[in-house]
């Protein structure tokens, strides 16, 4: 078993490599939809600033990735999560998504995330997670997607984790 991931606020220099990492992992939807929002790098990069919190991953001693998550009354939203190309098929995505769902169960009543349409092996993670699509925005190619975290029971798992 390999060893605990720990989440720390990122520091201003980790948010810079967040922001890279997305641009590198993103690269085909992120700059194109910027340009339909009419938003350029800088403002982008001033709202990953400046909304919600940014998060940086460890795994032992080394970074692994990170995730942007802003509280919108009882939704949380997960903004972009990004794990490493060398970590990436290790589960951390998973652990990270169930992390938060445990965290915010009973303050929030679901975690929601865009997917872009191109990005149909994050899609397929998320369906496995337990996530449903509540809608479709067109003009950005982007899937809405919610993950219920306020169980009816407090003895329910929440989806993929049983």
């Amino acid at each position: 078993m390999d060893a605990q991931l720990i989440c720390l606020p990122a520091r201003d220099e980790q948010i810079d490599e967040f922001l890279e990492l997305l641009r590198l992992d993103a690269e085909n939807y992120l700059i194109p939809t910027m340009e339909v929002m009419g938003w350029s790098w800088a403002e982008f990069a001033r709202r990953v600033r400046g909304v919600g919190r940014v998060f940086c991953v460890f795994r032992g001693e080394q970074k692994v990735g990170c995730y942007w998550i802003e509280e919108r009354d009882r939704i949380l939203h997960l903004h972009g999560i990004v794990v490493a190309r060398a970590f990436q098929g290790q589960g951390i995505g998973s652990r990270i998504i169930r992390r938060l769902a445990e965290e915010y169960r009973g303050r929030m009543d679901a975690i929601e995330l865009g997917v872009h349409q191109s990005n149909q092996r994050a899609k397929a993670l998320y369906e496995r997670l337990g996530f449903i699509a509540v809608r479709f925005l067109p003009e950005v190619g982007f899937t809405i997607m919610q993950l219920p975290i306020k169980p009816e029971r407090a003895s329910d798992p929440l989806p993929g984790t049983a």
